[in-house]
């Protein structure tokens, strides 16, 4: 199995290849770069006029030895394929134990216009995803969003795998929103509770589903991003999430991945509920 990082020849490219680059010495698994040529269009355009096959062919071949050579000089075997980008990264996917995806700023054109493939490979849930707006160079600390779900118990077991192979600290944070909020405790009852039972009583309800003490840190916050401004303060060079992924409707990755996903700026792991690392 390998680390399958999709690239374009955008400026995120040498931020992926340098995260796969880490990341194939950290989990000592081999990395590879797939590039896909979206040929749709082209096709479409041969069976129309087929006097331009030839010449579409030709230009297709010369852009594939371009990208092949530009991917051989980082080092990393590299693949070029042709097709739909989304379905052929998918597929490819399901031969991979994690997908790297960059991602460059939050302005609502650009995060558009990278959410076709993210958005694409978290709703089939197949395979953890790792969305880099910036480069994974080293990862002294790991941050979980947690709940008492069992998406993100997967998430924390798959953080400490990474964890002991990168030599990282790994945490819980988990939120407390006022009640009615997206982040109250459903086990816990606010009629009856002050904020500091809540807190404590939710930090041992989860340390005692991860069957460890002193990794969860709970905290009142009643936003998704609040989530992020946390990690950040404690100082997390990743932040995991797990993904409900097929198990739900209308929100189907969770909330919080649905925020973060496109919001993150700094790099994010999605991890689907079935996981296992």
């Amino acid at each position: 199995m390998r680390l399958l990082a999709a690239v374009d020849l955008g400026e995120g490219l040498e931020s992926v290849v340098e995260s796969a680059r880490f990341l194939q010495e950290g989990l000592s698994i081999p990395a590879e770069l797939l590039h896909v040529v979206p040929t749709p269009y082209f096709e479409a355009l041969g069976r129309r006029f087929p006097h331009l096959r030839p010449g579409l062919e030709e230009a297709l071949s010369q852009v594939e030895k371009e990208v092949q050579k530009t991917l051989a000089d980082t080092g990393l075997r590299a693949r070029v394929l042709r097709g739909f980008p989304a379905q052929v990264v998918a597929g490819e996917a399901l031969k991979s134990r994690l997908v790297l995806l960059g991602q460059r700023g939050t302005g609502t054109l650009e995060a558009l216009a990278r959410g076709g493939l993210a958005r694409y490979l978290l709703h089939r849930g197949e395979v953890p995803v790792l969305l880099l707006p910036r480069a994974l160079k080293a990862v002294r600390r790991i941050a979980v969003g947690l709940d008492d779900s069992p998406a993100s118990l997967s998430a924390f077991r798959v953080a400490e795998a990474w964890g002991r192979a990168l030599g990282a600290e790994v945490f819980g944070l988990h939120l407390v929103s006022g009640q009615g909020g997206c982040c109250f405790p459903t086990y816990l009852d606010p009629e009856t509770l002050g904020l500091a039972d809540v807190l404590a009583r939710a930090k041992a309800h989860l340390e005692s589903l991860l069957k460890a003490t002193g990794v969860v840190e709970v905290s009142k916050g009643d936003e998704e991003l609040d989530l992020l401004r946390l990690a950040k303060a404690r100082e997390a060079d990743l932040l995991v999430l797990g993904s409900k992924a097929k198990s739900t409707w209308r929100h189907r990755l969770g909330r919080m991945v649905e925020v973060l996903s496109s919001q993150s700026s700094m790099p994010l792991l999605v991890v689907p509920e079935a996981t296992v690392w």
